[in-house]
């Protein structure tokens, strides 16, 4: 299968820091992954011309993005690999080979995770694992752009508060230490609805880095008081649960 260098490393980076390998999988002219972590799960796609369908392994996330780094911005790669056998990317003359591997970190739990969507999608996104989520808008994905520089203002280690505002409409992000520097975006919200009081949540640092991954268009999020907030593309193949500091 084939794809262009841009659209590669942008599926490939943007399943959140931590992430040291990954599951592919190839058919129907679209290439898709899933990652579960104790802070989110996340699952996204991106068009490629396949001409055979099954699953790629990545063994070494880390080196191929450090392999599609070096390659020119217009590159086509192509990835080839056999199952139970190494890992071939081709772009042009320059190849990197990567053995495989049985053990997918990455994707533990993924069942499970799996499971608990196929639940809440049956609930119409209005429950996630039998707990209600009160909390609705629909944002622009382009909008999430506003975090591509909070790690170079403030910093990769600082907290993370989200406050969904019905009445404003509006989802806040408050980032950074209060005896430091502090920055907020606030996310604009259309069709919003909710309780009459702020609900809010606390995240890990690496929020923003994985919130640039939404693709542009309509996002619906689903959130409540200290629990998950569920982001779900519209229109594309695309589905971010964000877990709280408690795991939730």
């Amino acid at each position: 299968m084939s794809l262009g260098k841009a659209p590669l490393t942008s599926l490939l980076s943007g399943f959140g820091p931590g992430v040291g390998d990954l599951l592919l999988k190839a058919g129907q002219m679209t290439l898709s992954g899933a990652v579960t972590l104790p802070t989110h799960m996340l699952h996204n796609s991106v068009s490629a011309n396949v001409e055979d369908s099954g699953e790629i392994v990545i063994a070494d996330l880390p080196k191929v993005l450090t392999f599609l780094k070096s390659l020119p911005k217009d590159a086509l790669v192509t990835l080839w690999q056999l199952k139970g056998k190494p890992l071939r990317l081709i772009s042009g003359k320059t190849e990197l080979t990567l053995p495989t591997t049985e053990y997918i970190n990455s994707t533990k739990g993924l069942e499970k995770a799996n499971a608990m969507v196929v639940e809440a999608e049956s609930a119409h996104w209005k429950s996630w694992d039998g707990r209600a989520l009160p909390c609705y808008g629909r944002a622009k994905g382009q909008d999430f752009s506003q975090l591509k520089a909070v790690d170079k203002v403030l910093g990769s280690d600082v907290p993370i508060k989200a406050e969904f505002t019905a009445s404003e409409s509006v989802w806040t992000l408050h980032m950074g230490h209060k005896s430091s520097a502090q920055m907020s975006v606030g996310i604009d919200l259309d069709s919003c609805d909710g309780p009459s009081e702020p609900c809010v949540s606390h995240y890990s640092n690496w929020l923003p880095a994985a919130l640039q991954s939404v693709p542009a268009g309509p996002v619906e999020l689903y959130t409540d008081h200290d629990y998950v907030a569920i982001l779900r593309h519209v229109e594309k193949d695309y589905l971010l649960v964000v877990l709280n500091m408690r795991g939730e």
